[in-house]
């Protein structure tokens, strides 16, 4: 990921709102990483739960279909079913 290119465009989005008449508070200011950046950011675990991807621990089932350990708030039967 391009950190130097988010810093500028993080920029020019604050002087675009400044001369606007609006405040930025970049102290507040957080960034979402999404698409195809967020894939490379994801470390790789031992178990990861079959919905949303982080490692499972003691409280999550095995879902037979799939062969998935699943987090039992991700819910078992969602991702039997998919």
């Amino acid at each position: 990921m391009n950190f130097d290119k988010t810093g500028s465009q993080l920029n020019e989005w604050k002087d675009y709102v400044e001369n606007r008449g609006m405040r930025v508070n970049m102290n507040k200011t957080e960034i979402m990483i999404s698409g195809e950046q967020q894939k490379v950011t994801q470390k790789a675990v031992r178990w990861p739960c079959g919905v949303c991807g982080r490692g499972v621990g003691i409280i999550s089932k095995q879902c037979t279909s799939r062969q998935k350990w699943v987090h039992r708030k991700c819910g078992i039967k969602v991702a039997c079913t998919k």
